[in-house]
């Protein structure tokens, strides 16, 4: 049977190195293994592996060096940071050169590690996707676009199952169009936030579902670093348009998005938000900054509103949103207050 990837190991915790060697090749996963930054750069340029796990402290060089050296001469490759260092300045600058992932040592359960795998493997076969579709449209994406019950239980999948109900706050949304192009989330967070997302490409093309397939892979490493306890910039707008902004200037996608993102605190009342894009109408308003994808130097802010008793957010002829404060406080929390593995 092949195996379902390659993998690089560059890793000089030789217990670490083993465990993460025996679970991956349980999974099928072909492993490649060394603790050597140079050998890891040597090695990747002759087996041209499919996904990279890479610590930032070696024996030789940093991690960051060979992050560097890989992308300089494979640019798209995936490169997932496993490391003990939870500074906030070795993950910017770990992103900063182009890392898909960075998941912090040690790790609770190894499901976690296959979980980000895949996350960077779907990512890159979306973009792939995407780009036959841009040039020469691709076989898989016209047999996609020719089955209607697949579109629709993807498209399905971009939106809530319906509306959601904590703490006195009614989230809620209406679709104006039965062919909606959009990224539409309640995502609740720790400590009674919820994530509040609507997202849409600007590209006039009939396939925009996967330009939001491959947006919406972006976001899943930050919702589960910070489930997990190790990352806040989830929960500060302006951080998390700057890093989507960031990898969508990086990425062979060559779509902007409209964004309205915010954060609903239900024990407190604040609401915390950041636009990108214009055709987005907010309530409390908001001055939109530039669409993301379009330049990877802009920079986004966020405003803060202390109790509204209603938030709206409109994508004209697309999709409305709707955060209302009317119901009796619950006082139940959807996750626990403590940082718990996810």
């Amino acid at each position: 049977m092949m195996s379902q990837a390659s993998v690089l190991v560059i890793e000089d915790d030789a217990v670490f190195q083993s465990i993460v060697k025996n679970y991956l090749t349980q999974l099928d996963y072909d492993v490649r293994c060394t603790d050597s930054g140079h050998e890891g750069v040597r090695l990747c340029r002759q087996l041209t592996p499919d996904i990279i796990l890479c610590d930032l402290k070696l024996p030789d060089i940093s991690g960051l060096q060979v992050i560097e050296q890989l992308l300089s001469s494979h640019a798209d490759l995936p490169i997932i940071v496993v490391s003990a260092s939870e500074s906030m300045t070795d993950i910017r600058e770990a992103v900063g050169l182009g890392a898909w992932d960075y998941l912090v040592k040690p790790i609770e359960s190894l499901t976690v590690l296959n979980e980000a795998i895949q996350h960077c493997l779907n990512r890159y076969q979306l973009e792939e996707t995407y780009l036959h579709d841009r040039y020469e449209l691709d076989d898989h994406i016209q047999v996609l676009y020719q089955d209607d019950a697949l579109v629709r239980r993807l498209t399905h999948e971009l939106l809530p199952t319906g509306p959601m109900e904590l703490n006195g706050y009614r989230f809620q949304f209406d679709l104006t169009t039965d062919e909606p192009s959009v990224w539409l989330d309640f995502r609740p967070l720790l400590q009674g936030k919820v994530l509040v997302l609507l997202a849409s490409p600007q590209n006039a093309t009939e396939q925009r579902l996967i330009p939001l397939l491959v947006f919406k892979t972006l976001l899943d490493p930050l919702l589960r670093q910070h489930l997990s306890g190790h990352d806040e910039s989830i929960i500060e707008p302006a951080k998390l348009l700057t890093h989507l902004n960031d990898e969508l200037c990086h990425s062979r996608i060559r779509t902007a998005f409209d964004v309205l993102v915010g954060v609903v605190d239900t024990r407190s009342g604040e609401w915390r938000w950041g636009q990108a894009g214009d055709r987005i109408r907010s309530e409390p308003q908001s001055r939109p900054d530039l669409a993301l994808g379009i330049w990877q130097h802009a920079s986004y802010h966020q405003s803060t509103i202390i109790g509204p008793h209603k938030i709206t957010g409109r994508l004209a002829n697309i999709a409305d949103v709707m955060i209302q404060r009317d119901l009796p406080q619950t006082d139940v929390p959807p996750y626990p207050d403590k940082a718990d593995s996810y």
